[in-house]
């Protein structure tokens, strides 16, 4: 007998280790050796000499045994009992640990952790997977499918052998504890017939089974899902190759698809100004000024720069007051800009030259100072108009963007409803909206130079 021999050979329950002397050193799992079979112990000797670990995760006392009779005495009778016997303690030990690793529907092992088992009772292909995609492709226009969705794999294993063992559906483990305790001390001589009969009986219970009306719907012709809009079944597709109906791939699905909506109120708006110099620094040089919303926005502007003094640095200053001129009152919006002159003439300096009464470092009358102090005013203008919206307490708003808290501190116009963000951005890089507004200044300048009749050499 199995328990016996167990018993001779110094196997013992973790759970409660029988004591030993004081002059003995006691063996942890690991140390358990196996006895060493010799010529004349025969074949039978040799297979019973595999020392076997009881693992315990669901019963009256979880825990690893070394005995079948212990390992019994924890689960008959207990609902939904869980238990496996292994050849390494190790392996018994993940398992009553829960550490079942992360395996994939045929059960080989995959890279990432499983946080989600599934068990498809009725489907193309039964069994246990990983991912809802993969469970959809099963049951997608199945007849009368059967899934659930399990914390770990031994359970959506149990779930899915309550109709193939047609014995655990009581909620007990009596009729897994009976099979196993069957094949420990059946002959192996016996086993393949008993394999055979039970076989054929899994087959019979198939038959009779509630899911034996179980098939295939043809694409387009299975029931509506109850989340249908329109009468219309979002899980089937027209295939373009063969011109009929199919049904969509577990992974198509569960693709995330993105829908266009309105922008939030609170959202800042993003605008990218620049400047544009035919023949910059020449005489006859010629400027333009973009402003880029978005995509076919109502509101780009591509213009020629205004005045007699066409230099890149007044067109990129043009760019930003017309951006502050066409955007919103009311809404906070971020400029960006490929010129830290531009930009620091807005945030930095220009508080400066103001106390200094407009005049530089150097003591000279500030250039393009026209532009420079009709920025500052317009950023002032937006602030005092939305001033009243701001909740009492919180007059302050310092921050435009939302995704800037706990970063540098805000500029000095970030604030109320309508504050206004400068961001600097590499000019002539991969950055679309920067490129997009050096289309619109480029084309404003060349609109300028054909209006006074420039030969397009000169502005190379």
């Amino acid at each position: 007998m199995a328990a016996p021999e167990a018993a001779t050979t110094g196997f013992t329950s973790v759970n409660t280790p029988a004591p030993t002397p004081a002059s003995a050193t006691p063996k942890l799992e690991a140390d358990v050796e196996a006895p060493i079979a010799t010529p004349s112990t025969g074949t039978k000797r040799k297979r019973d000499s595999v020392p076997k670990f009881y693992a315990v995760r669901v019963g009256k006392a979880p825990g690893i045994y070394h005995t079948w009779t212990e390992c019994l005495d924890q689960v008959r009778g207990f609902p939904k009992a869980m238990f496996k016997s292994f050849t390494t303690a190790s392996e018994a030990r993940n398992f009553v640990d829960a550490n079942d690793g992360a395996v994939g529907s045929n059960g080989i092992g995959a890279v990432g952790k499983v946080t989600k088992w599934y068990g498809v009772r009725s489907g193309r292909v039964p069994g246990v997977y990983t991912t809802w995609a993969e469970v959809l492709d099963q049951i997608t226009g199945w007849k009368g499918p059967k899934h659930k969705a399990f914390k770990t794999r031994i359970e959506a294993e149990l779930y899915i052998q309550e109709v193939q063992g047609g014995g655990a559906a009581d909620g007990t483990a009596d009729a897994l504890v009976e099979s196993i305790e069957h094949s420990e001390t059946t002959p192996a001589s016996k086993k393949a017939k008993t394999s055979k009969s039970k076989k054929s009986e899994v087959i019979k219970n198939e038959h009779a089974s509630p899911t034996s009306g179980a098939g295939e719907y043809e694409a387009g012709d299975a029931p509506l899902p109850s989340d249908a809009e329109d009468g219309f079944d979002a899980t089937v597709a027209l295939d373009n190759l063969f011109g009929a109906l199919r049904y969509k791939t577990g992974s198509e699905q569960t693709k995330t698809k993105l829908h266009a909506v309105r922008p939030a109120p609170s959202a800042p708006i993003r605008i990218y100004t620049d400047g544009s110099t035919l023949a910059n620094g020449q005489a006859h040089a010629i400027a333009g000024v973009g402003v880029y919303f978005g995509p076919r926005h109502k509101d780009n502007l591509s213009e020629h720069l205004p005045g007699t003094k066409q230099t890149n640095q007044r067109a990129e200053l043009t760019a930003i007051l017309r951006a502050l001129e066409v955007a919103p009152r009311d809404r906070k919006i971020i400029l960006a800009s490929d010129s830290n002159y531009a930009i620091n003439c807005a945030m930095v300096w220009c508080f400066n030259w103001r106390n200094n009464g407009w005049l530089n470092s150097a003591r000279k009358p500030v250039e393009n100072k026209d532009l420079v102090t009709k920025i500052v005013t317009a950023l002032e203008e937006r602030y005092a108009m939305n001033r009243h919206r701001c909740p009492p307490g919180e007059e302050e708003d310092a921050r435009v963007d939302p995704a800037d808290e706990g970063d540098k501190p805000p500029g000095p116009w970030e604030k109320g409803p309508a504050g206004v963000k400068f961001v600097w951005v590499k000019g002539h890089a991969k950055d679309e909206g920067n490129n997009a507004a050096d289309e619109l200044a480029t084309a404003g300048a060349r609109e300028a130079r054909e209006m006074v009749g420039g030969d397009g050499g000169e502005y190379s």
